[in-house]
């Protein structure tokens, strides 16, 4: 989806302001609010774009080892494309450039080539998420069974299988739009846009598609992720709980062996701990921030005139670019998180810019 904020709804039958009861908030707030929303969008993407391409090499260079970094690679490669695709979305109804003599309609074009493919990426980037928070809490069940379930191979399997999968689910939406020439009088100029295809059929397959993609499938990975975060914030706390009570009884009792065994599963332990703050991190904010998304959806579900061109049409409008930032902020700031928390990261990055020596990173 994507929207022309240059340009007032036409249609004032189906739309109402704060003065008829029907509408929170007026077109001309609701313009100076998307302005300042997709300026700091755009802001964001850009940073984005330079944040993801850094975790890409750094991840590459620390190799693939561990499935962790092959996941964490994965979620960085998504998160750059859905940065693209975000700015470039953000860019087609930014005024001045979507009213400029294009040999295209920026605001049609931008309905395939920016908001249909970025909400695909941002699928991807919700399974991968959720598949990283599960595999940490797999670790802490089964840590003797994990590593031979969860194989470089196998972990390769599920993070190509993840965009297949979202792919041929979601190829039906070009089945409705249809890039198409379009004869502008105004301009005497043949222009690319986009042209809506309906049928009984289509319209009832777009029906079935919202639910799955824009309600079940958001809300499953929502749910598995936020379901995987409780559990690892449980254990963290138990986990600092039972090292500080190591570290008490160790400092009590008797004996160099036995100091030397509570000190070495306190190191395991603290290293563990670093990985799920990791992963319990970046689930954190991937939930904050697909929030408004997900409410976004469920509104759309519940009331049919929370839409584009429904009665509470500005507010709708609103939650959708609202959204649209989030998804990038979310991102935008994962390289904080690996930077802080992960200290192998930290040297190959430190080493990638030359403030340390090749040995640190060994």
């Amino acid at each position: 989806m994507t929207l022309n904020v240059t340009q007032p709804c036409q249609e004032e039958d189906k739309v109402s302001n704060l003065s008829t009861g029907g509408e929170f908030i007026t077109e001309a707030q609701l313009y100076f609010i998307l302005l300042s929303i997709i300026a700091l969008t755009q802001v964001f993407s850009i940073g984005g774009m330079i944040t993801n391409s850094i975790n890409i090499a750094v991840f590459v260079k620390l190799g693939f080892n561990e499935t962790s970094n092959m996941s964490l690679l994965t979620l960085a490669l998504s998160d750059l494309l859905s940065t693209i695709l975000t700015l470039w979305g953000t860019l087609c109804i930014t005024p001045g450039f979507s009213d400029a003599e294009l040999p295209f309609l920026p605001t049609e074009i931008a309905q395939l080539t920016g908001a249909g493919l970025s909400m695909l990426v941002l699928r991807c980037t919700a399974w991968v998420t959720a598949f990283i928070s599960f595999e940490r809490c797999l670790c802490i069940l089964i840590p003797l069974k994990v590593k031979k379930w969860i194989t470089p191979k196998t972990t390769t399997a599920v993070l190509v299988a993840i965009p297949i999968v979202t792919i041929v689910l979601s190829i039906g939406m070009y089945w409705r739009w249809n890039f198409v020439w379009k004869f502008l009088p105004g301009r005497n100029a043949t222009v690319l846009g986009v042209k809506v295809v309906n049928t009984p059929f289509l319209d009832l397959k777009e029906k079935i598609e919202n639910i799955i993609f824009g309600l079940i499938q958001p809300i499953v990975a929502f749910v598995t992720v936020l379901v995987c975060t409780v559990f690892l914030v449980v254990y963290l706390r138990r986990s600092s709980q039972w090292r500080k009570s190591m570290a008490s009884a160790g400092g009590k009792t008797a004996g160099g062996d036995n100091s030397s065994r509570v000190k070495l599963k306190q190191n395991i332990s603290k290293k563990e701990e670093k990985v799920v703050r990791l992963v319990t991190s970046i689930a954190t904010i991937f939930m904050v921030c697909y929030t408004p998304n997900t409410l976004m959806f469920l509104n759309m579900a519940i009331f049919p005139s929370f839409s584009l061109f429904g009665q509470h049409r500005n507010v709708f409008i609103l939650l959708y670019l609202v959204s649209v930032l989030a998804n990038s902020v979310s991102a935008s700031v994962n390289i904080f998180i690996y930077y802080n928390m992960g200290t192998r990261y930290m040297n190959a990055l430190r080493l990638m810019f030359h403030f340390d020596s090749e040995d640190s990173v060994k």
